[in-house]
């Protein structure tokens, strides 16, 4: 049996189309699209800049040849509020009663301006106190309704609006499902989030507000060069010491340092509740690629630390080599349209 699936990944720099084929058992990558956001993008309030994004999606998809209108689309982290916490061991009639006194708790917005939604994680026994990991979401209805205004001027339906650590998670999975414990660090333009899973079950999740764009703004202010020429020098040079005298890498440092400095904190926060050991840091999104990167958080969180391909985590085929290199900064939009499979 054949089927297909397609997600659309909007951040704030780049626009992702990703299609995918499943013929049996076998995945394959149909299709494959990526552009520039458009100057404002989806953070603009008017109905015009809409319209131009939506063009722009529209001519992604004619050259991709995608024809299916159901589409998954992500949520940036930045624009929701997604929370894990224990809850006694109850049914899911008690639980829902119970987590709207919880959302009042940790959602900073009057629940009639957002959509909520929770999801058991996993449950356990600790000297017989029965508990259970939920994950608490909350969106506010504004952002869904622009989500939703725009797949409908590209002439879509949205089938799910997920958050990007739940795409980001299943397009991982196969790495990190195993009795050992891992983090997911998904560093993206603006926001790099952080989730501790357990058993390839989410049990920390927080966001912090740095990510590529700081990077690149640092090494624009300190060298004295413009956005896009410090860009090209991010991904060209990273924390390499010997170009330009190690200027770049000395530019880098301190929100490298900020973002293990928070990892560090989840894996602490971990260990005190679990008492269990991290066997990996996988790192996701287009700054997992910064070259050095990956020394650079191995020797700050002696951690083994590992580049997140979900093309090779699910032995898709019909991958290009040059697409695989860039594997990490494809997980969100190869994730959403996997939701269909799994």
């Amino acid at each position: 049996m054949k089927s297909k699936a397609f997600g659309l990944d909007i951040g704030n720099t780049s626009i992702k189309i990703a299609s995918i084929r499943k013929d049996g058992n076998s995945l394959m990558l149909e299709s494959v699209a990526t552009a520039p956001s458009t100057p404002k993008g989806i953070l603009s309030e008017s109905i015009v800049d809409l319209q131009v994004l939506s063009e722009s999606i529209k001519q992604m998809l004619a050259q991709s040849n995608i024809k299916n209108t159901n589409v998954a689309l992500s949520l940036p982290e930045s624009r929701v509020y997604t929370k894990v916490i224990e809850m006694p061991d109850l049914s899911e009639q008690e639980l829902s009663a119970a987590l709207k006194f919880e959302m009042e708790q940790y959602v900073p917005l009057p629940l009639d301006q957002v959509r909520t939604d929770w999801e058991i994680l996993g449950k356990k026994e600790i000297q017989g106190k029965k508990t259970m990991d939920v994950m608490l979401i909350a969106a506010p209805l504004s952002i869904i309704e622009k989500y939703e205004k725009l797949a409908e001027l590209a002439g879509l339906t949205p089938q799910i609006i997920e958050t990007e650590v739940v795409s980001v998670h299943r397009a991982l999975l196969p790495f990190i499902n195993t009795p050992d414990s891992n983090v997911i660090v998904h560093i993206g333009a603006t926001t790099t989030t952080i989730a501790v899973t357990q058993a390839g079950i989410i049990r920390i999740v927080f966001s912090i507000a740095l990510g590529g764009l700081a990077v690149t703004r640092a090494i624009s202010v300190d060298l004295g060069i413009d956005i896009n020429q410090a860009e090209n020098y991010k991904k060209a040079y990273g924390l390499n010491k010997e170009a330009f005298e190690g200027k770049i890498g000395k530019s880098l440092a301190p929100i490298l340092e900020s973002i293990s400095g928070d990892v560090k904190k989840a894996i602490l926060l971990f260990k005190e509740k679990s008492n269990e050991p991290i066997k990996q840091v996988v790192l996701s999104g287009g700054s997992a690629l910064l070259p050095g990167i990956d020394a650079f958080l191995t020797n700050a969180l002696s951690s083994q630390v590992v580049l997140g391909n979900t093309f090779s985590a699910y032995n898709i085929a019909n991958v290009p080599n040059e697409l695989q290199i860039e594997a990490p900064s494809y997980n969100v939009v190869v994730g959403l349209a996997l939701r269909s499979f799994l």
